[in-house]
């Protein structure tokens, strides 16, 4: 597992061992998973996890690490609990869960950890809640927080969070025809008005927020491995398509609020253009 981890993700690797191994072990962590399978980010959180408790195992813990992953690997290692959204949101109950469940002491004298998936579905009251926690944090408590676009958690939380981006992998992205001709518009910019295509993009990609948002965050995972796979192209090419991601990421966060979508679009093609 370790050497699959290094091959596919050397910084991700590299940025957590060099904290565990200098002693900056940070209270809360945001790990953004662009493009990869579900899959692929459980295997690369579970190792984080074990990293960090086979790295404060010591002769006081009255569990073996064999026994001990074994119970995590199941969900049943009482200081490790996981969240995940129940129809679509986390819900401001299942993070009042961790509270309760790391009130007490460890049975084990280990550290108490808690990941939260899909940490952008978290509503308001979640947000809030689990936002106290972070503000007094508990050197014995862990929190690993998980998303797509790390733009799409409350601000909040991201400043309280030491954030990981894990690496594009070659892992095929199956896109809808109006979504690749979209990037294909993008592409040919310069010589093509964008906003004569407004009313496709707003019927079939922009028609609401749900779908704007959904639009927005493959657009952006688009970009980003196409800046991951152009990194020795020409520095114009590069400084082109980082713009756009900027841009990209600046109007997916404005979604959050409430917007008139119509005028959203309208102007996210027009910086586009002007890149």
């Amino acid at each position: 597992m370790e050497l699959d981890v290094i091959e596919k993700q050397p910084r991700f690797y590299k940025q957590i061992k060099e904290a565990l191994n200098k002693g900056f072990l940070s209270h809360s962590y945001l790990i953004e998973s662009v493009n990869l399978r579900d899959e692929q980010v459980n295997k690369y959180i579970r190792f984080f996890v074990k990293t960090i408790y086979d790295n404060f195992y010591s002769y006081n813990i009255s569990i073996s690490k064999e026994k001990m992953f074994h119970l995590i690997d199941n969900l049943e290692f009482p200081d490790y609990i996981e969240i995940r959204p129940v129809n679509n949101v986390i819900k401001k109950e299942q993070l009042l869960r961790i509270r309760d469940d790391f009130s007490n002491k460890s049975l084990y004298n280990t550290k108490k950890i808690y990941t939260v998936y899909n940490a952008d579905k978290m509503n308001v009251n979640s947000s809030n809640t689990i936002l106290k926690f972070l503000e007094e944090p508990n050197d014995d408590v862990i929190a690993i927080f998980v998303t797509n676009n790390q733009y799409n958690v409350l601000d909040t939380i991201r400043s309280r969070c030491q954030i990981i981006s894990l690496q594009y992998e070659d892992v095929p992205h199956q896109y809808s025809e109006d979504l690749i001709k979209f990037f294909e518009d993008i592409k040919s910019r310069k010589n093509n008005n964008l906003l004569l295509n407004f009313n496709s993009y707003n019927n079939n990609l922009f028609k609401d927020k749900n779908m704007a948002v959904s639009t927005m965050t493959d657009t952006l995972s688009y970009y980003k491995e196409m800046l991951n796979k152009n990194i020795d192209s020409d520095f114009s090419s590069i400084k082109e398509t980082m713009m756009i991601v900027s841009i990209l990421e600046e109007e997916l966060k404005k979604l959050k609020y409430n917007v008139n979508i119509k005028l959203w679009l309208d102007n996210l093609l027009l910086s586009i253009m002007e890149v």
